[in-house]
């Protein structure tokens, strides 16, 4: 009987172990928060903005699924929520001020959000980020996807949320280097187009 347990132990390990029924959502494996380009900590330096996150994933308890398909992974903690604070703690990090009146709304809404568990685990969290300036009805929307891998075939609610965790990481470092984004909070600052070559740089 012993030898026949042993058996059955090393056969679920080689398994990866059981199912997720519930991924409770935890901030795991980000080394650093985003630093922003020098035109988007320009942006915020000039201009308070306000900001919201809505998931307008058409499942929001989804949050990944194996391989084969067969599985969806589920979470019963609130995905906008969690997000929203996380983003917001970066924006923060990044320069972003939020407790003043603001000069630009800033909206992010989360359109992905997955792990999918393989032979490794590939986290994809997909953002737009919509921009307001007053009342003049004139928005720049963009969207911006992170990535993010991990060894998989664990079925570890630590590397799910350690993928998903990375993924929105990447997704902000994309928005706070990139300078329209820039422009879309401060207009004074000028898109990148708008930068004139270097002296000495031959035209394309």
């Amino acid at each position: 009987m012993r030898l026949v347990h042993l058996a059955f132990l090393v056969t679920a390990v080689a398994c990866g172990g059981s199912q997720l029924t519930n991924l409770p959502l935890s901030w795991r494996g980000v080394d650093e928060s985003p630093r922003p380009s020098a035109a988007v900590a320009q942006s915020f330096a000039a201009a308070p903005i306000a900001f919201g996150l809505r998931d307008v994933r058409p499942d929001p308890s989804a949050v990944g699924t194996y391989d084969d398909g067969t599985f969806t992974v589920r979470t019963s903690d609130n995905v906008a929520q969690f997000c929203s604070n996380k983003l917001g703690e970066m924006l923060a990090h990044a320069g972003a001020r939020m407790n003043e009146t603001p000069q630009a709304v800033l909206e992010a809404e989360l359109l992905q959000y997955t792990v999918v568990e393989g032979a490794t685990f590939a986290g994809t969290v997909q953002l737009r980020a919509t921009v307001r300036r007053g009342n003049t009805g004139q928005e720049w929307s963009k969207i911006y996807t992170g990535t993010s891998k991990r060894f998989g075939r664990s079925h570890s609610a630590d590397n799910f949320n350690e993928a998903l965790s990375n993924a929105l990481s990447d997704a902000t470092s994309k928005m706070v280097t990139d300078d329209d984004f820039a422009h879309a909070i401060d207009p004074s600052i000028g898109p990148p187009s708008a930068i004139p070559p270097p002296p000495g740089a031959v035209g394309g």
